[in-house]
């Protein structure tokens, strides 16, 4: 399954499928949009590569630079152990 990315209203995005190089372009513009504090719900994303993780990290920087907040919620184990993996719990708010 490819990656689809849902913005929905209040603040909150769902993230599903599979996010890796082949979805980040699409993922970037999609979210290219995000410029208040958001909530990813990750409870049906399948698998995140590097590639994913970076567009998470820039949405992340564009939004701390305006004092905005982001949240991961509901990631399925093997998706949260590549957040570990990468250092990223110390960095992003991970619920």
């Amino acid at each position: 399954m490819m990656l689809e990315v849902r913005i929905m209203e209040g603040g909150t995005v769902h993230l599903l499928g599979r996010f890796d190089a082949s979805q980040a372009a699409a993922a970037r513009q999609a979210l290219s949009g995000v410029d208040r504090s958001v909530t990813f719900d990750l409870s049906e994303l399948e698998y995140i590569s590097s590639a994913g993780l970076g567009v998470l990290i820039e949405v992340y920087k564009r939004l701390h630079g305006k004092g905005q907040t982001m949240r991961l919620v509901k990631l399925r184990p093997n998706v949260k152990a590549v957040f570990g993996f990468a250092g990223l719990e110390k960095v992003l708010t991970i619920e």
